[in-house]
């Protein structure tokens, strides 16, 4: 990501539940960087590697790719188009499993522990890609695979964009092609704001006010869903986002952008005993879902589906969701208020989002030939994001994405199509949300660099203080964050005392080693 930097949060233990093992990685260059010596992978050592291979097309192959999404009711639909196109450019298809949002951590670390069988999967610094690299869970594509499987891919992607998708100097991933900012705010109904006499959501006092009129006048309506992913984004929000913070990857480990230390936000600012405040007295009130600690349901589809009132999210998650509701309900006027108007913003690693090969794949050169046109060809990159041109989506004269009437059953970036999002094909949309260009426009104005951009820390050293921190995490992190504790000051106590015996502190000295190493570097 362009700029990161570390201070421990509470994010700490939220992510650190979902996370098995240690990220660690391999430093990319980061923008007004020099670039550094290329990696195993790269474009010059491919370039070196002399004339690739003829691919062998010969046999017919059946992939089977794995990604993280809810899916779409015309997901197969689109799937038997592309297979078509597959079969006669390749000589294979492609079989998507969809691991729902849920329980994605948990699904995703079984697959490889149990060796299953599959091909392609989607990984991403949020997902702990590194460290999968590390134990061995995805291939190494040399330069020769890369030259023979993927030509356009290396002719296409930038050396940094291939850096990011290293770990100790060998590519694992092919990230996206795409610099991607992660605006996150408030999706709200404008009838209802109209209802109420709300004219603007720019706080969380207002988005309680919001919150509290649904409460009290729409009764058939959950003012807030609250799932598991709104444990993480709530402090996320408040306590990065309005502190200028940067989290780097799921560890959770949020770094003073000023100073690159580790700030931990849970004990240390005052913001986070607050919000833990807040939380129990919008659960004590109504505002959030009584299931919310264990609900299958994400916030969004209780949102798209008529059930609450508001959920949280990033920029693209909310456009998507403004589309799909547009069409069925134009007459919520669906809005999104962005968290962060003023301070600092830090973009996205490319690796942000990426695909990687299963180390076991038995068809390991046709799936990298899968990637290469999914990555470089125009119509294999927008139909599995926007679903089957003239009867999902359309292109108007000027380039922007018009959705039709089936766009619904397979919503814009819905199916996790982001491992191979492009910037030549990614398109904006003529029926987005009305203020997407001027949310979009004030965060790339504020964009600042960071040298920790790429870097994914080794937590191999402390990985047994991990596993406690995430069970502490769960036990009592968790229902401090969504309200459902009685005495907050005394869980909070807890908590606190449980991070220290857990280890909390050597993972802490740990990390900021790292940091400090990398940055020295």
């Amino acid at each position: 990501m362009a700029a990161k930097k570390t201070g421990l949060t509470l994010l700490l233990l939220v992510w650190l539940a979902a996370l098995l093992a240690g990220c660690a990685g391999s430093k990319g260059t980061t923008e007004g960087e020099a670039p550094q010596a290329a990696p195993t992978g790269s474009k010059a050592e491919a370039a070196a590697s002399g004339e690739a291979a003829k691919p062998d097309t010969s046999k017919p192959v059946t992939l089977k790719m794995v990604l993280i999404s809810d899916g779409a009711p015309d997901a197969k639909l689109v799937y038997d188009e592309i297979n078509k196109k597959l079969q006669q450019d390749i000589n294979a298809t492609v079989d998507v499993e969809f691991i729902p949002f849920a329980d994605w951590q948990k699904t995703y670390s079984l697959k490889f522990a149990a060796g299953e069988d599959f091909d392609l999967i989607v990984t991403a610094t949020w997902g702990q890609f590194a460290d999968y690299a590390r134990k061995g869970a995805f291939m190494e594509l040399t330069p020769e695979m890369m030259k023979t499987y993927a030509p356009l891919t290396l002719e296409s992607s930038g050396q940094e964009v291939l850096d990011a998708g290293t770990v100790d100097g060998k590519l694992y991933a092919l990230p996206m092609n795409y610099r991607e900012i992660s605006v996150y705010g408030y999706v709200v109904r404008g009838d209802l704001m109209d209802k109420y006499g709300i004219s603007s959501i720019d706080s969380l006092d207002d988005f309680e006010g919001y919150l509290k009129a649904v409460s009290e006048n729409d009764k058939d309506l959950v003012p807030w869903e609250a799932t598991s992913y709104d444990n993480w984004i709530i402090p996320h929000m408040q306590l990065q986002d309005l502190r200028e913070r940067y989290e780097m990857g799921t560890v959770g480990v949020s770094v003073d952008l000023a100073t690159n230390q580790i700030v931990d936000a849970t004990q240390s600012d005052p913001a986070a005993l607050e919000l833990y405040k807040r939380m129990q007295s919008w659960n004590q009130k109504g505002y959030i879902s009584k299931n919310s600690l264990v609900n299958k349901v994400s916030s969004k589809d209780s949102f798209v589906n008529g059930k609450s009132s508001a959920f949280l999210t990033n920029l693209l998650d909310a456009n998507a969701a403004y589309q799909t509701v547009k069409t069925a309900h134009p007459e919520w006027d669906v809005r999104f208020y962005p968290i962060n108007t003023s301070n600092k913003v830090v973009a996205n690693s490319y690796m942000a989002n990426g695909m990687a090969i299963n180390a076991k794949s038995k068809n390991a050169e046709r799936a990298l030939m899968l990637l290469d046109l999914f990555k470089n060809d125009a119509w294999y990159n927008q139909t599995t994001t926007y679903g089957i041109q003239g009867k999902h989506w359309d292109v108007s004269a000027d380039n922007k994405l018009i959705l039709l009437a089936d766009s619904p059953n397979y919503p814009p970036d819905g199916t996790c199509p982001w491992g191979w999002r492009d910037e030549r094909y990614y398109l904006t949309s003529q029926d987005g949300l009305p203020n997407f260009d001027d949310v979009m426009k004030s965060q790339r104005d504020r964009v600042y660099g960071t040298p920790l951009n790429d870097f994914q820390p080794d937590l191999e050293k402390i990985k047994t203080q991990q596993a406690a921190l995430s069970d502490v995490a769960s036990q009592y992190q968790s229902p401090l964050t969504l309200g459902f504790v009685k005495d907050v000051d005394k869980a909070y106590e807890e908590l606190l005392v449980k991070r220290k015996q857990a280890g909390f502190d050597t993972l802490l000295q740990e990390l900021q080693a790292q940091i400090d190493k990398y940055v020295a570097g």
